[in-house]
């Protein structure tokens, strides 16, 4: 199969737990409502399917080199409330 009808392809939830190496009930964790972490996914019939192309993306996305950035975007959003009044480290009633 080439690269792009792989990345294509629609793959069931076993495909994406041996992709990432991880048992299938961790995907289907990931994959609730309430979950920390969702991986993304829709369901057809039923069934959770998945593209290679948004998993890899959503990998991209959760890489440790991200957190320099998302430590960033936390920051500015603090100067943000702070020149609202807002203080996040008290708790409004």
């Amino acid at each position: 199969m080439h690269d792009d009808e792989q990345r294509d392809r629609v793959w069931a939830i076993v495909d994406v737990a041996e992709y990432l190496q991880v048992p299938i009930s961790s995907i289907y964790k990931m994959t609730a409502p309430k979950a920390r972490v969702r991986i993304p996914h829709v369901r057809i019939s039923g069934r959770l399917r998945f593209k290679k192309a948004d998993i890899d993306r959503w990998l991209e996305l959760l890489t440790v080199s991200n957190v320099d950035g998302l430590a960033r975007v936390a920051k500015a959003a603090a100067k943000v409330n702070a020149g609202h009044g807002i203080d996040p480290s008290k708790k409004t009633a």
